[in-house]
């Protein structure tokens, strides 16, 4: 008896497709792993710089307030103004103007372990227009990476405001 002849069958290449669409989605997996890595890493060291800044405008909040009860202090209060406080107006934190840059040695002497700034923090103290016992001390610090633009806008890095408000009593 004869057996019949087989023909070959014909090989689809299904598998190669499926291999192929595979490698695709891993691929696509892994490259949104590293980026969320990456973004990751990129919130946690804006976070730290954000809190260097933090640190910076409360050490310039600390050297105001000391200064305000210093015999022999240096720190001038500028007047009250009830309709533009001083610390309002953004030449008065320009060179040369109304704000009063804290000593490198300052900073120094409070954390030994504190990374200086490019830019040192500034503070200004104002009389409030409720009366002369009351003082509106304002103070900015900035982040290692901060930099300016000529105008003196913020081109880089974190700035942060900080106030408080002092009462002396006689």
């Amino acid at each position: 008896m004869r057996r019949p002849l087989q023909t070959p069958s014909r090989q689809q290449g299904i598998t190669l497709l499926v291999v192929m669409v595979m490698l695709v989605v891993i691929g696509l997996v892994s490259v949104s792993a590293m980026r969320r890595a990456a973004n990751a890493d990129l919130v946690a060291n804006n976070s730290r710089l954000e809190q260097l800044a933090k640190q910076a405008a409360e050490a310039g909040l600390r050297y105001c307030e000391a200064q305000l009860i210093d015999p022999a202090k240096t720190l001038v209060v500028q007047a009250a103004n009830p309709t533009t406080p001083a610390w309002n107006t953004f030449s008065n934190w320009q060179s040369g103007g109304k704000a009063t840059t804290i000593p490198e040695a300052y900073l120094k002497s409070t954390d030994k372990a504190m990374a200086l700034p490019r830019q040192l923090p500034q503070c200004m103290a104002e009389y409030s227009p409720l009366g002369n016992n009351v003082i509106i001390v304002t103070a900015r610090g900035f982040s290692p990476d901060y930099t300016a633009r000529n105008n003196g806008e913020t081109q880089s890095g974190s700035v942060i405001w900080l106030q408080s408000i002092v009462s002396l009593q006689s």
